[in-house]
């Protein structure tokens, strides 16, 4: 009987990793480092491969410090898995440069749907998970058990990204996700949120002041600077200067280079020769000037990277922060967030009179768009959910086993269960 051990990512966001074994096999769904802390999932690396979802910190950062032999993706996600470790790399010295080399060495892509034997009983085949770029739902076929593990899925379309693919093969088991499981979870439209932040970098601007957004290098940056730079076009926001700062520069880079994989709008805008993204002005010290701007920089929790020197700008109230996505307890954004009258980034303390705002533009569904996923894939046998907190783990268990019919389980970090 093939098992799934769960080496993290169960009640909290971040270190996602499971394991499966089939007594022929041993593989790994993802293999990350908690953001907040850095901690990495305690594994053996003679498992036959590692498959990764998307190339984010909490789901692929922990794999340069093992020696894996294989290591699957989907092509994009290499090449932004390289960003994220060398960002890692760069900040924390966690690792060295040859591992990356390594891990890179030994990873092989796959596109979307396309079927693969792994191993003597695993077949793999890649679903679009709607999340970054690259970012794959893994659905394995196991000696005839189907598994569904969704990894990190936004059944919505957004600037960037088609919605998930629903239409997978018949389910046996899900692995699912629970970012914003809970029933409180209820986002405003896409619309909604994109009108709030033009609204508030604009009454910024008026006001002769700065906006800066932090932000994840890989996903909401992009999606970030379409809103900013189609408002911009459109003359419905002032066509001030926007600066950039950090990894997004050459992440952004990357997202042009695989239009293919993205919203076919965003294509069309390209081949009618018009740069959706805009021009990347790399921030510099004119930021601190009088002049209005807008600066987007990594990292998305303000917990490191170049976004913390440009924090000395919300000692004058005329400035303005936006946080844009999860900001993780013990991190530098969750302060922020929860109203802190002063921050110390670095040595020194900061006064907070500048406004502090956020308005979620996740990459993740919310609970309806969670719920409508599970009504449009096939009904799987039994669930398991995964990558949320406490409270939204264990509601939206309840709600796929209540509502749903279906056998659900939330496991605990360390948790042995059969498949």
């Amino acid at each position: 009987m093939a098992i799934v051990r769960f080496h993290g990512g169960c009640h909290q966001i971040g270190m996602s990793c499971i394991e499966i074994d089939t007594k022929k096999s041993r593989i790994l769904l993802d293999c990350g480092m908690d953001p907040t802390n850095n901690a990495i999932p305690k594994v053996d690396e003679n498992v036959d491969a590692v498959i990764v979802s998307h190339a984010h910190l909490d789901h692929c950062g922990a794999i340069p410090f093992y020696k894996f032999k294989k290591i699957y993706c989907t092509t994009p996600t290499a090449d932004l898995m390289y960003i994220t470790w060398k960002d890692t790399l760069n900040l924390s010295k966690s690792y060295k440069e040859e591992d990356i080399q390594r891990s890179l060495n030994n990873t092989e892509t796959l596109n979307y749907k396309e079927e693969k034997q792994i191993t003597e009983d695993i077949t793999l085949k890649f679903y679009n998970a709607g999340h970054i770029l690259g970012s794959a739902s893994i659905y394995l076929d196991i000696d005839g058990k189907k598994i569904l593990y969704t990894g990190d899925i936004n059944e919505t379309p957004t600037r960037t990204l088609l919605p998930a693919d629903t239409d997978v093969d018949e389910i046996d088991v899900l692995i699912i996700e629970s970012t914003y499981g809970s029933p409180l979870d209820i986002k405003p439209s896409r619309k909604a949120l994109e009108k709030q932040l033009i609204d508030e970098i604009a009454e910024t601007i008026e006001n002769g002041g700065k906006v800066i957004i932090p932000v994840f290098a890989i996903g909401r940056a992009q999606e970030i600077l379409l809103i900013i730079n189609n408002y911009i076009r459109s003359g419905k926001l002032k066509d001030v200067p926007v600066y950039v700062d950090g990894s997004l520069i050459h992440a952004t880079g990357i997202y042009m280079s695989y239009l293919d994989w993205l919203n076919p709008k965003l294509k069309n805008m390209v081949e009618n020769r018009v740069n959706p993204f805009g021009e990347l002005k790399k921030a510099d010290n004119s930021v601190f000037n009088k002049e209005p701007c807008i600066i987007i920089s990594t990292s998305g929790m303000v917990q490191g990277g170049p976004v913390l020197q440009y924090l000395s700008l919300l000692k004058s109230p005329k400035n303005k922060l936006i946080l844009t996505g999860y900001q993780a307890e013990g991190t530098l954004g969750r302060e922020l967030e929860e109203g802190a009258e002063e921050i110390t980034p670095f040595k020194n303390k900061i006064p907070v009179r500048g406004k502090v705002v956020k308005i979620e533009f996740s990459a993740h569904g919310d609970y309806n768009s969670l719920v409508r996923y599970i009504k449009k894939i096939p009904t799987p046998k039994k669930a398991f959910v995964v990558h949320g907190e406490r409270y939204q783990t264990l509601s939206f268990a309840m709600t796929i086993w209540k509502s749903l019919k279906i056998p659900t389980f939330a496991p605990v970090n360390g948790s042995i269960l059969p498949l």
